[in-house]
């Protein structure tokens, strides 16, 4: 979502968006962990032919990639949740002044 089509949304939909997010970048940290299990797998038994060691240059890759998907979710939520603070902390139209 780079064109921030959220800042359109209302606040629970921005919550809903946020947990779906969420799920997607523990789905990220999950495929990380399948990756380094399986080069620690691979790298126990001992990497001898070279498609051992393209699978292995698979893994980590991999896992390179996922992580930089994970990290950019991040900082994409940081902004949501700003926007959502933001939001919560102005005062509403037409209520009463503090």
């Amino acid at each position: 979502m780079r064109d921030d089509s959220w800042r359109t949304l209302n606040d629970e939909a921005l919550e809903r968006l946020l947990i779906e997010r969420w799920l997607l970048r523990g789905a990220s940290l999950a495929v990380i962990l399948v990756a380094a299990i399986g080069a620690t797998y691979l790298g126990l038994r001992g990497v001898e032919t070279v498609i051992d060691q393209v699978t292995v240059g698979l893994f980590l890759a991999l896992a390179v990639a996922s992580g930089v998907v994970g990290f950019t979710m991040r900082q994409e939520d940081l902004r949501i949740q700003r926007e959502l603070r933001r939001r919560r902390s102005s005062p509403s139209p037409g209520g009463p002044a503090s």
